[in-house]
């Protein structure tokens, strides 16, 4: 079963569905027992095809989801509908209720001087769509869809050449360290820091010399890194370099995100249901909620 259930996250298509194919089989005949479904649901869930710490395909998160006992699940990857398909079909399969959306970042021109949902940037709004029925849509929707992606990778290349002059000699180029880090070509900051990670243990094969490295250049005592390249060195690099007041932060302004009234139009034309991303209700933004 945990041979089956690692496979599951396979970057190869065929190999998940056969994977998931066989677990099904051990449900049927017993081997695997499934609980039966709570009042509990968590439909949001990152994939694979955005980031997802334990790397967790769409058929993964289907089967822990159901395994788990949860009511419903849903995916909601930044930029892309990538895992819809997938996550309908193993989910029916499973028996389990799914709803698919996407998670991106907007800029609401109405409230330029207004923090909303993204601390400490003006105007820009954690933005959601969900209850898309399919991922399978128009020609001119999915240039819709994949202008949004293209402006997220010209974010982040932009970004990279920043953090790697300060992060030097440890550099990274984008097409051989980051892209092979995803299924489908869809890199977030995330993976750039798993990639600087991942990198620098690579260059300071001496654990000492790595915790040097990783001391001088982000400020902090090396107790707290999580060597080689764990969660709490890729959460520090992110901090550091990539958020506000890191090398590699740019203040973003009106290009720097699609408008929330494009995003709106294409979620609605795919089906969806434009839904906003709720922080806490503190910021300037969120206190004008029904202006905004």
């Amino acid at each position: 079963m945990f041979d089956l259930e690692t496979k599951l996250d396979s970057f190869n298509e065929d190999e998940r569905l056969s994977a998931l194919n066989a677990l099904l089989g051990q449900i049927k005949n017993g081997e695997i027992k499934m609980p039966e479904s709570s009042k509990e649901t968590n439909v949001h869930f990152h994939t694979f095809f955005s980031y997802n710490g334990e790397n967790y395909s769409p058929s993964k998160i289907a089967y822990l989801a159901r395994k788990a006992g949860l009511a419903s699940a849903g995916t909601v990857d930044f930029d892309v509908l990538d895992a819809a398909e997938e996550f309908f079909s193993a989910a029916a399969k499973l028996n389990l209720k799914a709803i698919a959306g996407m998670e991106t970042r907007v800029f609401v021109s109405e409230f330029a001087d207004r923090v909303i949902n993204s601390p400490g940037e003006p105007g820009v709004a954690y933005h959601m769509g969900t209850g898309f029925p399919t991922a399978n849509l128009s020609d001119e929707l999915v240039a819709k869809r994949d202008s949004f992606k293209k402006t997220a990778q010209q974010r982040n290349i932009k970004m990279i050449e920043s953090v790697n002059a300060f992060l030097s000699p440890v550099e990274l180029v984008f097409g051989e360290d980051v892209d092979p880090l995803t299924p489908a070509g869809n890199a977030t900051e995330r993976h750039i820091c798993q990639a600087y990670a991942d990198k620098a243990a690579k260059m300071f094969t001496d654990e000492a010399e790595l915790a040097k490295f990783w001391s001088e250049k982000l400020g902090e005592d090396s107790s707290s890194f999580d060597l080689p390249a764990g969660a709490a060195l890729q959460g520090l690099i992110r901090a550091k370099t990539m958020k506000r007041g890191g090398v590699g932060y740019v203040q973003p302004g009106p290009d720097s995100f699609p408008k929330m009234e494009e995003v709106n139009a294409f979620v609605k034309a795919s089906g969806g249901i434009p839904t906003l991303a709720w922080l806490n209700g503190l910021s300037d933004g969120e206190k004008a909620i029904e202006e905004l």
